[in-house]
Order: structure tokens, then C-alpha cells, then sequence
């Protein structure tokens, strides 16, 4: 989450002298940013239509967090492996509407006050909204190819230990009729 703050230019003017100026100054940028939805948006694309969740902080914040080189990284998990899953990018997208709210609130950085009651209700309004994005024509399929790009960036460099067989996958599948 570090990268946040930059990734959205929650900065002051170096115009804004008084410590009371570059707070407020903070306040009405994280308040434009979740006011409007641009927090969600990234570029346009060739066609002009907006970018949905495609901002770079989520992009880098998912990379970071669920593809980071650790012992603990989810690149060992196939589903991880070809896209980011969509209740990924909506908690990622929770968090950053709970931070951008602090921001909005404080003017400075609160993190450590972040609840998980704001993020759950983030995370469920956030769900609806991708359900909403994937049900477009358009914007649709942009989000899904989105995703699959972020989960092959986040795969670079890293090489599966093991594929499951078929007779671990058997003995793992549960009968649906």
C-alpha cells in the first residue's frame, strides 16, 4: 500500500505553506478521487471509453501483494497463474476506497486505522460493481483480458514447481449431478 499516496498524487501544492493548507489540500484530491469514482478508472482506451478498475494503484498493489517473490506468494495457485480473480480485485479496490477515505478524512496517512467493517462494506458494493462491469459488451471482456495481462506480469520470472496430476485433481473433485 505504500505506493498509494504516489500512485494517486495525494500530495500537496508546493504552493500550500501552512501545515492546515497541505492537509486540506490532501482532503479535496482523495475527496475528488472517490466523489467522482476516478480512484477506479485507469486511461481511456483507443476507443475513448473508460478504463473500469483499471487504475495503476490496483495494479501495483495486486502485483505487489499477491505476486511479490515470497514463500507465501499465490503464484502457486493455477487460478492465480492466469488471471487475478475478480474477489481479488475487489478487496484490493475495498482497500483502497478504506484508505482513500481516510486520506479524505485526515489529509494525512491513517492506515493503521483501517477496519475491516469498511472494507467488507467496500468489498460487497465493489463485487456488484465488476458483476455490473462484466455484464457490459464491452467493458466486459476489456476487464477480463485486464486481468489475465496483470496475472502474466505478475508470473514473470517465476516457474511453477508442479502442476497437479490428474490423479490429484481426481481425488479432489467433488460429483455435481
Amino acid at each position: 500500500m505504500k505506493s498509494l499516496r504516489a500512485d494517486y498524487e495525494l500530495y500537496p501544492p508546493s504552493t500550500a505553506k501552512m501545515e492546515e493548507e497541505r492537509i486540506a489540500a490532501v482532503k479535496k484530491k482523495a475527496d475528488d478521487l472517490l466523489s467522482t469514482g476516478k480512484y477506479l478508472r485507469g486511461e481511456p482506451d483507443d476507443q475513448g471509453r473508460a478504463s473500469n478498475f483499471a487504475h495503476c494503484a490496483h495494479k501495483n498493489i495486486t502485483l505487489a501483494f499477491y505476486y511479490a517473490n515470497t514463500s507465501k506468494c499465490l503464484c502457486q495457485f493455477p487460478e492465480f497463474q492466469e488471471y487475478v480473480p475478480y474477489k481479488v480485485l475487489a478487496l484490493v479496490t475495498a482497500m483502497v476506497h478504506a484508505l482513500l477515505s481516510l486520506f479524505r478524512k485526515h489529509g494525512i496517512d491513517k492506515s493503521a486505522q483501517v477496519n475491516s467493517q469498511d472494507i467488507e462494506e467496500g468489498y460487497i458494493a465493489l463485487n456488484e460493481a465488476i458483476s455490473n462491469v462484466l455484464d457490459h459488451p464491452h467493458h466486459g471482456p476489456k476487464l477480463n483480458a485486464m486481468l489475465v495481462d496483470w496475472a502474466q506480469t505478475g508470473m514473470t520470472g517465476y516457474v511453477t514447481k508442479h502442476k497437479p496430476t490428474e490423479r490429484m485433481t481426481n481425488e479432489f473433485a467433488p460429483v455435481l449431478d
